[in-house]
């Protein structure tokens, strides 16, 4: 799944949370500015933005999300998504979220599930974020 918002100054993230519903989980990536272009794929493992390095967290299946143009740091190169990289869920499918990067203009986020499923991505305002819901 790929959506593009066309370019212009990059989305700043935030940070994300997360949490299980009776049958889904949710996770939600805040932003503040203009709504990023992104990429939605399953993977067959998660790597490191740059260095191309796996982060070697078991699971069944590996959904990675691609945010750009975005960056996940201030003008003087602090984070404002703060902690990680990696970070324990333990929801009904999603067993880690990861930050996977944060490089030339893309933020990477992966989910680590139990196994493939269904999933849904929507786009909401007031404040901005990203919505990835994924079924159990």
């Amino acid at each position: 799944m790929d959506v593009d918002h066309g370019g212009g100054d990059p989305a700043i993230v935030l940070g994300v949370r997360y949490a299980a519903h009776d049958t889904y989980d949710r996770v939600v990536i805040d932003l503040k500015g203009a709504m990023p272009g992104y990429n939605a794929q399953w993977v067959a493992k998660l790597l490191q933005d740059g260095s191309g390095k796996n982060f070697h967290v078991p699971g069944g299946a590996y959904l990675q999300i691609l945010l750009n143009p975005a960056e996940a740091h201030d003008a003087k190169g602090a984070p404002t998504w703060k902690g990680g990289p990696v970070f324990p869920a333990k929801l009904g499918n999603i067993t880690h979220v990861v930050k996977t990067g944060d490089f030339e203009g893309y933020v990477g986020v992966g989910l680590v599930l139990d196994h493939q499923a269904a999933f849904d991505l929507k786009e909401q305002t007031g404040p901005d974020r990203l919505v990835i819901d994924v079924a159990h």
